[in-house]
């Protein structure tokens, strides 16, 4: 029975991604067509994806941080 589980969700998976992926193609296609048509926009949207991509990192590295101090006072409690 548990490999029925595990046909289902890879196959339920593997559509997600494919979806995923079809979806990113168009809005690729859509935002180079753009790009060609209104060269400046180029420079506007590689600004906010360089944003995004920083304020991202901070986050991460943030939790990161959270996650290791709770795991360093664990270990110093038990070890």
């Amino acid at each position: 029975m548990e490999k029925i589980h595990f046909i289902r969700e890879a196959r339920k998976s593997s559509r997600d991604l494919v979806a995923h992926f079809a979806l990113e193609g168009v809005l690729l296609v859509a935002l180079g067509i753009l790009v060609i048509k209104y060269p400046g926009l180029l420079i506007i949207i590689a600004s906010v994806i360089f944003i995004l991509l920083g304020l991202g990192a901070i986050a991460i590295a943030y939790k990161i941080r959270k996650f290791t101090k709770k795991f360093d006072q664990f270990f110093n409690i038990f070890g």
